[in-house]
């Protein structure tokens, strides 16, 4: 195989990629805020929506904003326009 690489890297890759199409992993389970397994379908789509929604809207401001507050700096550029 590995002088196939060397030689052919194009066979090699098609190699490489019609062993590895069968191998598709899923994510079945995640585990709730709680620590509990949650394995249905409809609560594990649940738990990722919450994930990406905490993720995207933060409740609370970050270190670098808070950082950047205490000192005195503005924290958006379009703060300076209003002026």
């Amino acid at each position: 195989m590995e002088k196939d690489f060397q030689s052919a890297p194009k066979r090699f890759w098609q190699t490489i990629r019609r062993l590895r199409r069968g191998k598709r992993g899923s994510i079945q389970a995640v585990y709730s805020k709680g620590g509990t397994l949650l394995t249905s379908t409809e609560e594990v789509i649940g738990r990722w929506k919450e994930h990406f929604e905490e993720l995207l809207n933060p409740t609370t401001p970050s270190m670098v904003e808070t950082e950047l507050e205490d000192e005195g700096r503005q924290t958006s550029p379009w703060r300076k326009s209003l002026r």
